[in-house]
């Protein structure tokens, strides 16, 4: 069992939910089979969950004391079974920690999109996921121009390492990247993608869009430069990676990762649990205005350090 620290919200995801926008089932990785989980708002959601082992179950490697990650809902305790607990050091803070998630899929949307030394890449939206594809596609070595309206996340964009970033009245599609990624939330946004992938490039697709659906122009530009579209799913690991790679190794970097004190860009000041319906109110009100909300529980702060 394990006491929580805190949690971190997916604005994308969650606020599908909160306006009534999801599939049904809404998410199959994790909701149980037999679940009776509406894919609507007020339900127990979540998968950016950190605490702190009060007890230890039968044959648990980890014990009292120490801190875990989860793909759990928010909330004060967890009892997680085998496998659910990741190891955290201390050395990374319980608030940068719920990261961890959305870093998991940053990192596999840059392998999907394979990106590599010197490629000119456009990262379309400036949400959590979003950021940290800049992060990772700038360590990869690559050239990044991030496009989103939000002026914040824009400067947290070049913060992390995009050499330009630009309000979408302001971009110019061009047809000359390697890479791009859509990371907007909106299916509408495939077309910009579309214009700015260069002759055999691919544009893959990092944003849950849930119900929403756009039509999409796949005529004479899609054709002629004979462009793929690709879909990237955190759950499983791109097929060209997993004869050598596991889920395992996968969190192992994204623990090394979390060591960079630089992503704490990306998370505003956390707020009390008891303050989710006004928040996520606000987040539906004005979508750009926050970067990585974090819950965090009782006199338990998340900035709190056990010595």
């Amino acid at each position: 069992m394990a006491r929580a620290l805190a949690s971190g919200v997916s604005q994308g995801t969650e606020l599908l939910l909160f306006r009534g926008e999801g599939p049904t089932p809404f998410d199959p990785s994790l909701d149980a089979p037999d679940a009776e989980c509406a894919p609507t708002y007020p339900r127990r959601y979540g998968y950016a969950w950190v605490g702190e082992v009060v007890a230890r179950g039968e044959g648990a490697a980890l014990g009292p004391g120490d801190r875990v990650f989860a793909l759990a809902p928010h909330g004060d305790l967890h009892l997680l079974g085998p496998g659910a607990a990741r190891g955290l050091p201390r050395s990374i803070p319980a608030e940068r920690a719920v990261l961890a998630a959305n870093l998991e899929t940053a990192i596999t949307c840059v392998w999907d999109a394979g990106l590599g030394l010197g490629d000119a890449v456009v990262v379309l939206g400036g949400g959590i996921v979003g950021l940290l594809i800049v992060a990772l596609a700038r360590r990869a070595g690559a050239v990044v121009r991030l496009v989103e309206p939000s002026e914040r996340r824009r400067q947290v964009g070049l913060a992390l390492g995009a050499a330009v970033a630009l309000r979408p009245e302001d971009d110019r599609p061009c047809g000359d990247a390697d890479a791009v990624i859509a990371a907007t939330g909106h299916p509408e946004e495939l077309d910009r993608a579309i214009a700015h992938a260069a002759r055999e490039a691919t544009v893959t697709v990092a944003s849950f869009y849930g119900a929403r659906t756009s039509p999409v122009a796949l005529g004479a530009e899609f054709h002629r430069r004979r462009l793929r579209l690709r879909a990237s799913q955190v759950s499983t690991l791109p097929p060209e990676r997993a004869p050598r790679w596991d889920h395992a190794r996968r969190f192992a970097l994204v623990r090394a990762v979390l060591e960079d004190p630089a992503l704490d860009a990306l998370l505003d000041p956390p707020v009390p649990l008891d303050a989710a319906p006004s928040v996520y109110a606000e987040l539906a009100a004005e979508p750009g205005a926050r970067l990585q909300t974090v819950f965090r529980y009782g006199a338990r702060s998340a900035t709190r350090e056990a010595t």
